[in-house]
């Protein structure tokens, strides 16, 4: 998890407290922000896989994510992810 990543969650956690959030062990470095109402976790379904493409083939981690992860979402409590497979940055 990069620099980044753990200044977002560690502010994320000071302003919503550790108890409030719902996280996906071993995904942290997923998350890209947090529903304010409801106090759910956002999760990016890309950096999901991602993270699970270092140690398995990305088919693999596609199927695996879609299949143990997106599907048993309940079971993980509070959580939201976002498909942001179709989001392009634009050329500035």
């Amino acid at each position: 998890m990069n620099k980044k990543t753990i200044k977002a969650l560690d502010l994320l956690i000071q302003v919503y407290g550790d108890e409030n959030l719902n996280k996906i062990e071993g995904f942290d470095g997923a998350i890209i922000g947090v529903e304010v109402e409801t106090k759910k976790l956002i999760y990016s379904t890309s950096k999901c896989i991602k993270l699970l493409s270092e140690t398995t083939p990305k088919e693999e981690a596609i199927d695996y994510f879609y299949s143990e992860i997106y599907s048993e979402k309940e079971a993980f409590g509070n959580i939201i992810f976002c498909e942001d497979y179709l989001i392009k940055k634009p050329n500035i």
